[in-house]
């Protein structure tokens, strides 16, 4: 009678564990799912632990195909049926990854979709720019993806998705505060040669504004303010000769047309970064509104 009491104690402990075990593993991040036409591509857009992830597509609950990245994080599976439903789950094959990771699972449809994708750093990371349509209802045909580089200099990651084997309707490029102040001409030859490079590879460009930083982190950081909107003069000019769409974070986000200091209640403690008040009431409806003109 002891023994089953122990055994009984022991057992549910070792259930306790397990269940907190599953319920504290991470989600798995970087993963893009892009519906194509008679397809679908599995991006994993961070191209983090390529080797040692899997990417299983199923079909009525049935195992169709498993595949793994290629080098460029890129996995496709074509001659699928358009409009019907199937389930992408994607998880790490090693010992490790399985215990600190869930499995990712997602049920997709092949069709023509959007795909617009934001190029920066810490504000489209935070703003989990990928997960809009999860927030917003942008209806079926539309995906989005990030791509966060903390440089400045986002040529490989421009380059890489003109050459990405999905159509990619639109690019949004976008600076963060924390790279200025700096000298602007290199910088505007930059932006200039990507979107040279977008429209070559038939991809729309969208420029966005840099996030200004606050009045006190102004004080603290002489320069950084007035570089900002000198660029953001820029962005907007050039735009606006080249007829290019502009997502303009600073108008969103700063006190006033004659104050363009990031508003106190849209910023961390630091000044420059944002709180999720601003990406929650400014930032989300910017792209509606921008994205109806595609």
């Amino acid at each position: 009678m002891l023994l089953k009491t122990i055994l009984g104690i022991l057992s549910l402990l070792l259930l306790t564990v397990f269940c907190m075990g599953v319920s504290m593993k991470k989600d798995l991040p970087f993963q893009e799912i892009i519906p194509l036409n008679n397809g679908i591509c599995v991006i994993n857009a961070g191209e983090w632990f390529n080797e040692s992830l899997q990417i299983t597509l199923f079909s009525n609950n049935k195992k169709v195909a498993g595949k793994n990245y290629d080098k460029q994080g890129i996995c496709l599976f074509k001659g699928l049926d358009n409009g019907s439903s199937y389930t992408i789950k994607i998880g790490r094959t090693d010992l490790k990854g399985r215990l600190l990771y869930k499995k990712f699972k997602k049920k997709i449809t092949p069709k023509k979709v959007k795909y617009f994708i934001l190029v920066g750093a810490s504000v489209g990371r935070s703003w989990a720019f990928d997960k809009l349509t999860e927030r917003i209802d942008f209806g079926q045909g539309v995906v989005f993806g990030n791509r966060t580089k903390y440089d400045f200099d986002k040529s490989s990651f421009i380059s890489a998705l003109v050459k990405t084997p999905v159509p990619v309707t639109g690019v949004i490029i976008k600076e963060c505060a924390a790279y200025f102040p700096r000298d602007l001409e290199p910088g505007k030859k930059m932006i200039k040669t990507w979107v040279d490079q977008l429209r070559r590879g038939k991809i729309a460009p969208i420029l966005a504004t840099a996030v200004p930083v606050t009045k006190e982190h102004d004080k603290n950081h002489p320069g950084r303010y007035n570089s900002i909107l000198k660029f953001n003069d820029f962005i907007r000019q050039y735009a606006g000769k080249q007829k290019i769409l502009v997502l303009d974070l600073e108008k969103a986000v700063r006190i006033s047309e004659k104050d363009r200091h990031l508003r106190e209640d849209y910023a961390q403690p630091d000044g420059l970064h944002l709180v999720q008040k601003a990406y929650d009431e400014a930032l989300d409806g910017l792209v509606v509104s921008l994205l109806k003109r595609f």
